[in-house]
């Protein structure tokens, strides 16, 4: 009994032996040993470009240093009805740059967006001057006895051509909006940037130091380039 486990054993060590000999000569791979891949080997997302809403901020504030107020009111319009800006931030945006655009542009700007807003009366504060009211008959009428009949029918004509209709496009924000009405320090440094880059040019010392700020903000260096790009346009 004790010679057959040790012919047993023996065998059991040379199958082992045997099958680590012809993995080797058949070129078998090493067993691969798993390993967690550094931080460096991740693929990390980095933004090219500015989205919607930093672009027209950016537009705001290149539009209002040069003082092209058709833009301007093209751009407002355009962000507003998008969703991207609201005309709180707007106002915001543009009352900032009393320093980056100068004084003479931002009033001009301001006094663009106050017609704008008295063309546009969607793009106003009180929303609820929107609502389609109508005269009332009976405000225009008065109690008509039925011994003049002839009479009231008369001024029932005269009172229905009178009824008047608010006829402004019925537009408000976007639910998610509404109540929206700051600007982040992000959105403020982004509009005086584009300010100042279309003001002093981008070669200059005090626009160098607002693009720092936008790194330290959060900004790549792509959307930085892409910035310089668009008022280079």
């Amino acid at each position: 009994m004790e010679t057959l486990k040790k012919v047993l054993t023996l065998a059991v060590a040379l199958a082992v032996v045997s099958s680590g000999y012809l993995c080797t000569v058949n070129g078998a791979a090493e067993p691969i040993t798993k390993k967690a891949p550094s931080i460096s080997e991740f693929n990390i997302y980095v933004p090219k470009e500015l989205n919607e809403r930093q672009k027209d901020l950016v537009e705001i504030g290149r539009y209002t240093a040069n003082g092209d107020l058709g833009s301007l009111r093209e751009t407002i319009i355009s962000a507003i009805e998008r969703g991207t800006l609201t005309p709180q931030e707007v106002s915001i945006a543009i009352r900032q740059l009393y320093s980056a655009a100068g004084l003479k542009q931002m009033n001009a700007a301001l006094a663009a967006f106050e017609q704008l807003r008295e063309e546009r009366p969607e793009f106003g504060v009180d929303y609820d001057k929107l609502v389609p009211k109508r005269v009332g008959l009976s405000a225009l009428l008065g109690n008509p006895t039925n011994s003049n009949n002839v009479a009231a029918k008369i001024k029932l004509d005269e009172a229905t051509a009178a009824v008047k209709y608010n006829t402004f496009r019925i537009k408000k924000p976007k639910p998610q909006n509404r109540n929206r009405s700051r600007l982040g320090k992000l959105d403020r440094e982004l509009v005086a940037a584009a300010a100042l880059g279309t003001r002093v040019g981008k070669t200059n010392a005090v626009f160098a130091s607002s693009k720092k700020s936008l790194t330290e903000l959060g900004l790549s260096p792509q959307q930085i380039e892409y910035l310089e790009n668009m008022l280079a346009n």
